[in-house]
């Protein structure tokens, strides 16, 4: 008896801890991504370029926050709703006349957004229908050549798309035979000297393929 209510607390104070460290992941993450260090004051005028270090850093403590987000509270709706008002700003972000400082934060709450919205949504088919969508819109994106805008959106929309794809839809060998497809295509558009276009995307492939397939064996 002893042994089951220890294993329990122990339980529940995991959970307490992981939501604990996702919401200051979360705060914190925020905070640097949109902390803009060119409106700090003229003695800090010589930092400007930590700017990005500290971005990269939020990058990462939203990706963390936002798994353990998923995985460690109970009220999946609640999560849900909010990366997916984190997925609409980072697509207004993305194509909307903004602020420059709100542009480059597009690609970090699409990325941290598609994860939580993965991990706790429960419209699994239409979740995995317009991830698919997006995946073919980013890959458009990729290869037009009339807007080079679309074609720095292209990563931002593959990299979310191929996240939610791969979490919610549950035929996983499909989606490691998609994976591995675009790794391989990636792979084979950076080693080909013929085609620049080609060239030029290659990584944004094999990225994607990678980042899929690596969600894919850890779901």
């Amino acid at each position: 008896m002893q042994n089951t209510t220890r294993v329990l607390c122990n339980a529940h104070l995991t959970m307490k801890r992981n939501q604990l460290i996702a919401l200051s992941f979360f705060i914190i993450g925020i905070f640097l991504l949109f902390l803009n260090l060119d409106y700090i004051i003229w003695i800090l005028e010589r930092l400007k370029r930590t700017s990005i270090i500290l971005k990269g850093i939020s990058f990462v403590l939203l990706s963390i926050a936002a798994i353990l987000a998923g995985i460690s509270y109970n009220n999946k709706r609640t999560i849900a709703i909010i990366s997916g008002i984190g997925l609409v700003l980072g697509l207004c972000f993305l194509f909307l006349p903004v602020p420059s400082f709100l542009s480059s934060t597009a690609f970090h709450l699409l990325f941290a957004s598609s994860i939580a919205y993965g991990i706790s949504t429960s419209a699994t088919r239409i979740a995995s229908v317009v991830s698919s969508v997006c995946i073919c819109i980013g890959l458009f994106f990729l290869y037009q050549t009339f807007s080079p805008t679309l074609g720095k959106a292209s990563l931002s929309l593959l990299l979310s798309g191929i996240v939610v794809f791969s979490i919610v839809n549950t035929h996983k060998v499909f989606c490691e035979r998609i994976s591995i497809g675009l790794i391989t295509l990636g792979l084979i558009s950076l080693c080909q000297p013929y085609l620049i276009l080609f060239y030029q995307t290659g990584f944004h492939l094999l990225l994607t393929g990678l980042t899929g397939f690596i969600v894919v064996s850890h779901r």
